[in-house]
């Protein structure tokens, strides 16, 4: 029998221990709260019709989250939100898919490292996936698209990895990571200023984070350089951060903290530089500058600053170039300070009539893999030449001529196709009196793109609500893309694969007429035509 104090006693305790019980109940939910509080967020316009429910049925990764968003947003009517009122979305709820950059620009060396350090040349239109390492060789230049239109561009000797490329919420906010090992970047970042668009460039020793602006930013051993050119940039390093508005730049060495800000020196006065030149080497007296310690100066073939044609640095008075084919050029040219920042850039054109010199090779750039049978080969205009002499060749002493054959243009499409393998060309230019010297020999390699598939024996059955797909293996070295169309609900890309085999199998999302489309795909990722077949997506009886 328990007498009435034992009773009491025994209430007591168990009280006690409910009483110390409860943190540990709570802690998840008060670790979700924090969690929500604490991670980045994307700030949402409210529309017309919007609903927290329904926002959190098309945007959240678990659609009975948006009650989170509720008590984060103090909304009291989860089902009426004030048309253009924001609301805090911490990113972690929302649903994310991988995004792609694009190549759009390419010239002199551009190329992917895999991952067992080889190098594969990069073409204009090539697709970037997250994890790609990116190099660019002296005298070149690489221009990449990302996923919210932010454009970066590799300056030559640079190296750059994309850590992060993510899209959230179908689109609605871009997040990208890049790495700069080496070298330098010019970024013009968010052109469209899309609220919650980040991008970020980290290098060994610091981090620059920015959401809408033009910046530069270099990597040299243990120094970073940050230049903002509009906008605002966050530099930071060792814990510590500052901001940089327009016209000023930072520094951080050996992972220390970034200096205060610095005013960027002006563009040099380019106004009384010598525009015509008529022997080498080309030779630019530089106008005193207060501030500047240095010149560095860039020639390009076009007035776009895409075809680089020669660099240099100057410490003096006098910025030269002793190699350069005759022709019309532009050189974009800014000052450095003490510190090494550099400011803002001068535009200056000029022409070059010398002599008949070796034009320069455009297309294909050295060790470039092209996939066109009979390719455009192309190259730089030179003045006083009135032709050229183009020769190629399936070796590099030109014993093995394929073609030789003067051209009046600066392009030449082959009249026949090549066979797979490697090839070298050479230019020289020819003029009424005389026939100038035979450009460096440039080679290429040509690699067919995959052929069609071969589904003559495919064989398509559809068990419940899910589609068994049995054809012929792929050739040796290539795999299938598979991508599915719902032509009863006239519904595109319903399922899409890469990396197949000849036995596979998907989910059916739609019943009805289907249209199954597949293509050869090559290590390199290059995709062949489509062989396309269509089958009956039965609903089970």
């Amino acid at each position: 029998m328990i007498n009435h104090m034992d009773f009491k006693l025994l209430i007591m305790k168990r009280i006690m221990l409910f009483v110390l019980l409860i943190p540990q109940l709570c802690l998840p939910l008060f670790a979700a709260e924090n969690a929500s509080l604490n991670s980045p967020e994307w700030l949402y316009r409210v529309r017309p019709g919007d609903t927290l429910i329904h926002f959190g049925n098309r945007h959240l990764v678990n659609p009975d989250d948006w009650h989170i968003l509720q008590k984060l947003n103090l909304i009291k009517n989860p089902y009426r939100m004030p048309i253009g009122s924001k609301i805090r979305v911490p990113l972690h709820l929302l649903k994310q898919v991988p995004a792609q950059a694009e190549v759009i620009f390419a010239s002199g060396g551009a190329f992917i490292i895999n991952s067992d350090k080889s190098r594969q040349a990069i073409t204009v239109g090539q697709k970037l996936n997250v994890g790609a390492e990116l190099q660019t060789i002296a005298r070149s230049k690489l221009n990449i698209r990302f996923a919210d239109g932010s454009i970066v561009t590799m300056q030559p000797s640079s190296t750059l990895k994309l850590d992060t490329l993510s899209m959230y919420s179908g689109g609605g906010m871009v997040d990208t990571k890049l790495r700069l090992q080496q070298g330098g970047v010019e970024i013009e970042a968010n052109p469209a200023h899309t609220p919650g668009n980040s991008m970020q460039i980290f290098t060994p020793t610091a981090v620059a984070a920015v959401r809408g602006t033009s910046f530069r930013v270099s990597a040299e051993s243990q120094t970073v350089r940050q230049e903002t050119l509009s906008g605002q940039v966050a530099l930071a390093a060792a814990g510590q951060e500052v901001a940089i508005d327009k016209g000023y730049g930072s520094l951080s060495e050996d992972g220390n903290a970034p200096l205060p800000p610095v005013q960027l020196l002006a563009a040099p006065d380019v106004s009384k530089l010598n525009a015509q030149f008529e022997s080498l080497p080309v030779e630019f007296e530089l106008p005193a500058q207060k501030g500047a310690t240095a010149w560095v100066g860039s020639v390009f073939q076009d007035a776009q600053l895409n075809m680089l044609a020669a660099e240099n640095i100057s410490q003096s008075g006098q910025l030269t170039f002793v190699d350069l084919p005759d022709g019309q050029y532009t050189l974009k040219m800014r000052a450095k300070d003490s510190l090494g920042l550099e400011g803002f850039d001068a535009v200056h054109t000029f022409s070059l009539n010398a002599k008949p010199y070796a034009p320069a090779i455009v297309y294909p750039a050295a060790a470039e893999t092209i996939r066109e049978p009979m390719p455009t080969l192309r190259w730089g205009s030179v003045n006083q030449a009135s032709s050229y002499q183009l020769e190629l060749a399936n070796d590099t002493e030109f014993k093995q001529v394929v073609m030789a054959q003067q051209i009046v243009n600066t392009q030449f499409t082959l009249e026949n196709s090549l066979q797979p393998g490697r090839y070298f060309w050479r230019l020289a230019s020819l003029n009424e009196s005389e026939k100038g010297p035979y450009s460096a020999i440039n080679h290429f390699v040509y690699k067919p793109k995959p052929p069609a598939p071969d589904i003559s024996q495919l064989v398509a059955r559809v068990i419940e609500n899910r589609v068994f797909i049995n054809t012929l293996n792929p050739p040796l070295g290539f795999f299938y893309e598979a991508t599915l169309d719902n032509e009863q609900n006239h519904q595109k890309n319903v399922w899409q694969a890469v990396g197949l085999n000849g036995r596979f199998d998907f989910l059916l999302r739609e019943y009805g007429k289907q249209t199954l489309r597949l293509r050869l795909v090559d290590a390199e990722g290059v995709a062949g035509p489509e062989a396309v077949t269509e089958f009956d997506g039965l609903p089970p009886r």
